[in-house]
């Protein structure tokens, strides 16, 4: 243990960052909520604080001054029916953003490293959302800086598949008003069977494959834009209305 703490004393700032290192490599994630995993600073420090205080290194965070701006943010969010009707729903929020330093500093020597970093929060109060920033802020300034993997599954990862379940949903939507397309285009062929250029180039108004106009509309995913091509037809050949 005396040669230990004699080759610990000798290590400039560095050698000692380098070995708490080593003892966060893998992190489990221990706390649940919002609809997924993550690891909690609580759990980060436990792995790294001892190493600290054995090793005598010292972690201050900082704000650069000015630099905090508190802006209010609006936004909507935007679904759509079965029908294709568009819905939006206002949300005003806080939005808490700044740039910080974290300082590693060596207790002995005085020796510091400064990184730059930012915080970023979003709450419908602003000290909550600066409160927010500041934990997440630091959460991952502590598992990045120290290259920590975390197990089982992330916030990024949840966004990814939340993201992955309102896309599906959406091409969901978008697959019901393709069938009243379908509907449309098959009254239309049927009475107006000259008009097969006219209704091709309606469909390449909306419709783009690999970068190209496309008659192709049954590759539509965004109910937007099927529900555009949709009433283009409708506008177009109202005598073949399809009822919605």
């Amino acid at each position: 243990m005396a040669v230990e703490a004699k080759q610990d004393a000798q290590m400039n700032l560095l050698q000692k960052l380098a070995k708490i290192r080593k003892n966060v490599d893998v992190i489990k994630k221990n706390k649940q909520g919002y609809g997924y995993k993550y690891v909690t600073e609580e759990e980060i420090l436990v792995r790294i604080k001892g190493l600290m205080d054995k090793l005598g290194v010292s972690l201050i965070p900082g704000i650069v001054p000015g630099t905090t701006v508190v802006t209010p943010y609006t936004y909507a969010k935007i679904k759509y029916d079965k029908a294709g009707n568009r819905t939006e729903d206002p949300v005003s929020e806080i939005l808490v953003k700044a740039d910080t330093t974290w300082t590693w500093i060596d207790d002995a020597s005085g020796e510091h490293i400064e990184v730059p970093w930012t915080l970023v929060g979003q709450q419908t109060d602003a000290s909550q959302a600066f409160g927010s920033g500041l934990s997440y802020s630091s959460r991952y300034f502590l598992l990045k800086y120290f290259n920590a993997s975390t197990t089982e599954d992330d916030p990024d990862a949840w966004r990814s598949r939340q993201k992955e379940a309102e896309e599906a949903e959406q091409r969901e939507i978008a697959q019901g008003i393709i069938e009243m397309i379908r509907e449309k285009l098959g009254r239309i062929t049927s009475a107006l069977p000259d008009d097969q250029e006219k209704i091709k180039t309606v469909i390449k108004r909306h419709v783009i494959d690999k970068g190209k106009p496309s008659v192709n509309y049954l590759i539509l995913k965004d109910p937007a834009i099927a529900k555009a091509l949709f009433e283009d037809l409708n506008k177009e050949f109202p005598e073949m209305e399809v009822d919605r």
